[in-house]
């Protein structure tokens, strides 16, 4: 990352900007100025013994000290706003693109791997901005002013100040080098940690049922251990620079006295000068050393701009098309649609019409791709080849919200959200639940009604305080709950006790409140209830007997 790349991404803050930049200004004039005030009071006031004039002095010193302090604190208010905004607008504008992301990429990694990297990167980044980034014309003005300063105290002791830049900076060139490889590897493998993590938190029921849970604190401790490991490496690279840069700095102090000397004995500078040269010598020194501190930053956080930048560059699905959605859905076709996953073909050639009205099973065995269906119905999963239609449109020409609203849906794999039931159905609504007046679903809201706290029972994470069958109710009254088009369900009675699934299969029998149905089963009671049965079979779909 460059230092104008940088600037282009501090582009909104402009304003903010400009007034860091006029507080540089006033902060150039304080460190020009005092050195001569500190030389005065030095030869004019503690060599003469002038109590007053000492005293005059040490006042103006104080007054320019604590002038400056305040204007380094409007400042570091400034840079403040300014990190904290910026951090807040990066880490959204990366959490809705993931959302946005075709789904396709979080069937390769996960939704959780893919944010956390991203916001991995973006933590990194706001390095730029924790580390006096945006202060730099501040630190470059300083030493300007500071250098300013020396120059007219004694220009030979100037030019031997000047003269340990070139070296500064050819370690600092090294240090670059060498952190920018170290990031890398520190990224990669909080990556990899990622990755891992996401795997394991999907899977804490099998890690406790197999006691698998020293196998697992192992390969977390191995995971620390590698992380603190290229850490260490990357903050021991930090203090080495310190420590040349320190020390070079060391030895070109003791030369200034050696000098400063020779001066005071030739009565080219007053002693006073010197001392003066000397302590502000560090205010030419700590900018410097904060330039350089900034450049290997830059280089450190460069996988992390890299990575970021792939993460900006997934595609999103289609939230910019613009073209209408009839407000009455005719019919809905698949025409040689074929899916493959990692080479593997699951549907072939599959081709089928469905007509407003009809109710539609979908039968077959496990892995023969009827899940898939669904998904590429709801574009969840892109085609390899074919198109689906709406009305002979195809779908991916329509806003992808418009068409998702299409759809009411219970998953194969439901997921509920942290909260109560009533939340989970309307999704924070503030709005009455009305299932009780319709008979036909005694079957879900009988169970609901027989919990202590009803609507408002608490459902834990993900659902956990509820049974298989209890989730899949909720699920059910969420879908109806949110009346649409076409009513999707996976695999919607899986865990439905006989008594249940039955009353389930009347619902449906005598439902007509939607334009389509897409029910996929292994119960065969559903099926007479159905206009069209599809049976999958050799990766593709065929017509069969509702009996």
């Amino acid at each position: 990352m460059t230092v104008k790349s940088a600037l282009k991404m501090m582009k909104p803050y402009r304003t903010r900007m400009m007034i860091i930049m006029s507080l540089a200004v006033v902060i150039t004039g304080i460190s020009a100025v005092t050195p001569f005030v500190n030389r005065n009071m030095i030869d004019q006031g503690l060599l003469q013994g002038d109590i007053h004039t000492v005293m005059a002095l040490v006042l103006l010193l104080a007054l320019l000290q604590i002038g400056g302090r305040f204007v380094e604190y409007l400042q570091r208010r400034q840079e403040i706003d300014i990190s904290n905004d910026l951090g807040k607008r990066l880490k959204t504008e990366a959490f809705e693109h993931g959302l946005k992301l075709k789904p396709q990429y979080f069937k390769e990694q996960g939704f959780y791997k893919r944010i956390s990297d991203a916001l991995y990167d973006i933590n990194k980044i706001m390095n730029i901005a924790n580390n006096s980034f945006l202060t730099i014309f501040v630190v470059i003005c300083k030493c300007v002013g500071a250098m300013i300063g020396l120059i007219i105290l004694d220009w030979r002791l100037s030019i031997l100040v000047a003269a340990i830049m070139p070296i500064k900076i050819w370690i600092n060139i090294v240090i670059r080098k060498r952190a920018e490889k170290l990031s890398k590897q520190l990224m990669d493998d909080n990556k990899q940690y990622n990755s891992w993590l996401s795997n394991i938190l999907s899977g804490i029921t099998d890690i406790k049922l197999w006691n698998l849970g020293k196998k697992i604190t192992a390969e977390y401790e191995g995971h620390v251990q590698t992380i603190n490991e290229s850490s260490k490496r990357l903050s021991l690279l930090t203090e080495k620079n310190t420590l040349f840069s320190d020390n070079i700095e060391f030895v070109l102090m003791n030369a200034i006295y050696i000098l400063g000397a020779f001066l005071i004995m030739g009565e080219q500078i007053t002693f006073g000068g010197l001392m003066a040269f000397i302590t502000f010598a560090a205010y030419v020194f700590s900018p410097v050393n904060i330039i350089m501190e900034l450049r290997i930053i830059l280089k450190q956080i460069t996988p992390s701009v890299d990575g970021l930048k792939r993460f900006n560059e997934l595609g999103e699905e289609n939230y910019a098309a613009t073209l209408p959605l009839a407000d009455k859905i005719s019919t809905i076709e698949f025409r040689n649609v074929s899916i493959s996953f990692g080479g593997v073909e699951i549907l072939k050639n599959l081709s089928l019409k469905i007509n407003r009205g009809e109710k539609v099973a979908i039968v077959g065995d496990n892995g023969s791709g009827k899940t898939s269906i669904i998904n590429l119905l709801l574009r969840l999963y892109e085609p390899t080849e074919g198109e689906i239609l709406m009305d002979g449109v195809p779908v991916t020409e329509y806003n992808i919200e418009d068409y998702r609203r299409k759809f009411s849906v219970v998953s194969q794999d439901i997921h509920l959200f942290q909260g109560t039931v009533k939340d989970n159905i309307t999704f924070g609504k503030n709005a009455d639940i009305a299932f009780n007046e319709d008979h036909r679903l005694k079957f879900c809201t009988e169970t609901i009604e027989n919990w202590d706290k009803h609507y408002e029972t608490q459902v834990g994470s993900e659902g956990t305080k509820l049974s298989g069958g209890e989730r899949q109710k909720v699920a059910l009254l969420r879908a109806l709950y949110h009346k649409s088009e076409v009513l999707v369900l996976d695999e919607p009675t899986s865990n439905y006790d006989k008594e249940s699934d039955d009353e389930f299969n009347r619902y449906i029998q005598g439902n007509t409140d939607y334009d389509f149905y897409f029910i996929v089963t292994h119960r065969k009671g559903i099926l007479p209830y159905m206009d069209k049965v599809l049976e999958l079979e050799n990766k593709s779909c065929v017509p069969v007997s509702t009996q």
